[in-house]
C-alpha cells in the first residue's frame, strides 16, 4: 500500500501519522467496524478527506474488504488440512480459495471472526478441531494485525479516491 499510495502522489508517512489514533484503536479493538466512527473522523478532521468520499468509502471497505481474513481462513485450512497429510489438486485449490473469500464475506465484524469461519471450514471437512490449539495463543496478535492492515489499507484507497477525484461539486 505504501508504494500504490506514493505513487500517486501521496505520502504515506504523513497518512499514517495522522491516522494513527484510527489505526491504534483499529489494533487493539479488533474491529474495524467498531472503530469506524474514529476512522471515520480522523479522515475528515485529521487527513481533511472529503464527507462524501469517506461516508461512501469507509463503509463500503469496511464490508468488503476482507483480504486479511480470506488469507487467515485459506492458510489455516491448508495448514491444518497439510498437517493431517490431505493434499489439495490445483483445482481444489483454486475451489478453496473462492470459498475463503465468500467465507471472509460472510464474516462478523467481531474479534476473532476468521477463526471460528476456518474453524467451520474445517469441521465440515472432517478435520480435528484441536491442532486449531496451536494456533489460539497466537491468534491475537494475528487478527490485530489483520485489522490493522485491513484499515490502513481502506485508508490509503480512500485518500487516492480522494486525492484524484475530478468530481469538482465534491471539493
Amino acid at each position: 500500500m505504501p508504494l500504490f499510495v506514493k505513487s500517486k502522489g501521496l505520502s504515506p508517512l504523513k497518512i499514517a501519522k495522522t491516522m494513527l489514533p484510527a489505526l491504534s484503536l483499529d489494533f487493539f479493538s479488533k474491529s474495524s467496524s467498531a472503530a469506524l466512527p474514529t476512522t471515520l473522523r480522523c479522515a475528515d478532521s485529521h487527513l481533511g478527506l472529503h464527507k462524501k468520499v469517506i461516508g461512501f468509502s469507509f463503509p463500503l471497505c469496511a464490508t468488503i474488504n476482507i483480504n486479511g481474513c480470506a488469507s487467515f481462513i485459506l492458510v489455516t485450512v491448508l495448514f491444518v488440512t497439510g498437517s493431517q497429510g490431505f493434499i489439495f489438486s490445483p483445482f481444489e485449490l483454486l475451489g478453496l480459495t473462492l470459498l475463503s473469500i465468500i467465507g471472509a464475506f460472510g464474516n462478523a465484524a467481531v474479534p476473532m471472526g476468521c477463526f471460528f469461519v476456518a474453524s467451520a471450514f474445517l469441521a465440515i471437512m472432517g478435520m480435528p478441531l484441536h491442532i486449531m490449539g496451536l494456533i489460539v495463543p497466537v491468534y491475537a496478535l494475528i487478527d490485530m494485525l489483520e485489522t490493522a492492515i485491513k484499515v490502513w489499507s481502506d485508508i490509503c484507497i480512500t485518500a487516492v479516491v480522494d486525492s484524484h477525484s475530478d468530481i469538482q461539486f465534491l471539493r
